[in-house]
């Protein structure tokens, strides 16, 4: 990014794709645009504005002096960290929080922890033109580390809030905050952490496994490291004999069942659940929820899933990388397509159910079907 403001390249998207925000899948609808041209041509882009509390529950706001040297009242001086969402390629949703980090980092001189979507809302102000604000909320665990910071307490925030002049969004955003005590939530998920070691742990995952490979066998066995009992939801189990979703539900289920026996994980620590697409992301959450019923942690690798579980005050686990550009799906589907051979990147077991099922067989026709059409 250029240091000069006038050449920065901000992250735009077509009004049309607001729709598909909900997904996370920002990578087909984002472009890049001079924020000259952006704000000349009204072109709608992404906002970002950040909450962020200290472990002892006061607001970490960013300090502002009048031209005389002196500090502006709270009234005043309401600034946390808000700018917009620079574009780099290859962008995605993860594109965003790693900016906003970057940006505490810098302005702060500190780090950020219990990262938490509150809400992402589009508007079209008459001055700024059409922006998709995402407002955060966390957590900084060492106040005497901020630079540049000025603090203020719960009382003292809900004194000023109501003298602070701000747009009806953000005013939204922070009733949220308040009327919900939702920094004390985060606060709590400290303390939260260091006594679930005592209890019994029940983790969560959810995946297509299309087909189940070694990148998610090492992942359930890392996250078994840490629980006591999994409950795997196979996503989009309403689908089969597709390209994208080769294979059923209970195709899959069968993957998973002999991998985790192979290694001498038996049925008593897991529990295998179908949670189907309802394409719209709210809805699909609040069906894990359900589904799933009690659970402790909730483990993804993916940023946006990660956000929208700790949405929903869950407590999500940290992330347990594998060799993704091998290990996943599409490249196995891909492999077989093109006479390749996948042994090496799935369980022995799986292997051999394919061969069982004529699973390699099938991928290869559903791929030449969905050439022809």
């Amino acid at each position: 990014m250029s240091s000069d403001q006038k050449d920065e390249i901000f992250a735009c998207f077509d009004k049309k794709d607001l729709v598909n925000f909900h997904t996370g899948d920002l990578s087909s609808i984002i472009f890049p645009m001079l924020k000259k041209n952006a704000l000349k041509k009204s072109i709608p882009r992404i906002q970002f504005n950040l909450i962020v509390f200290t472990k002892e529950n006061q607001l970490v706001l960013m300090k502002k002096l009048r031209n005389n040297g002196e500090k502006e009242s709270t009234e005043r001086n309401f600034m946390t960290l808000s700018g917009f969402i620079h574009y780099i390629s290859p962008f995605s949703y993860s594109s965003i929080e790693n900016e906003i980090k970057h940006e505490f980092k810098v302005k702060f001189s500190s780090i950020l922890v219990h990262f938490r979507l509150i809400d992402f809302i589009f508007d079209e102000a008459p001055k700024e033109g059409p922006i998709l604000t995402y407002y955060y909320l966390a957590l900084n665990l060492d106040k005497n580390s901020l630079k540049n910071g000025k603090f203020i307490d719960e009382n003292e925030l809900k004194n000023s809030f109501d003298k602070v002049v701000c747009d009806k969004n953000y005013k939204k955003i922070w009733e949220k905050v308040l009327d919900n005590n939702l920094q004390v939530d985060l606060i709590n998920q400290i303390q939260n952490t260091q006594n679930q070691e005592k209890l019994i742990q029940i983790g969560a995952i959810v995946g297509r496994f299309q087909p189940f490979h070694n990148g998610h066998l090492q992942l359930i066995l890392t996250i078994f490291s840490e629980v006591d009992f999994i409950k795997i939801g196979i996503g989009s189990s309403q689908y089969s004999n597709t390209m994208y979703n080769p294979f059923s539900y209970d195709e899959r289920k069968e993957f998973i069942i002999r991998s985790l026996r192979s290694v001498n994980i038996g049925s008593d620590r897991y529990e295998i659940y179908p949670l189907p697409d309802l394409h719209n992301m709210k809805k699909w959450v609040a069906q894990v929820l359900d589904v799933f019923g009690n659970f402790n942690i909730f483990y993804s690798n993916n940023d946006w899933i990660r956000q929208l579980f700790k949405k929903s005050r869950k407590m999500v686990g940290d992330k347990h990388l594998f060799d993704f550009k091998h290990f996943n799906g599409s490249n196995i589907r891909e492999m077989i397509c093109d006479n390749k051979t996948i042994q090496d990147l799935v369980p022995i077991s799986v292997f051999s159910y394919l061969k069982e099922i004529e699973g390699i067989k099938r991928v290869k026709n559903l791929s030449q079907l969905t050439f022809n059409s």
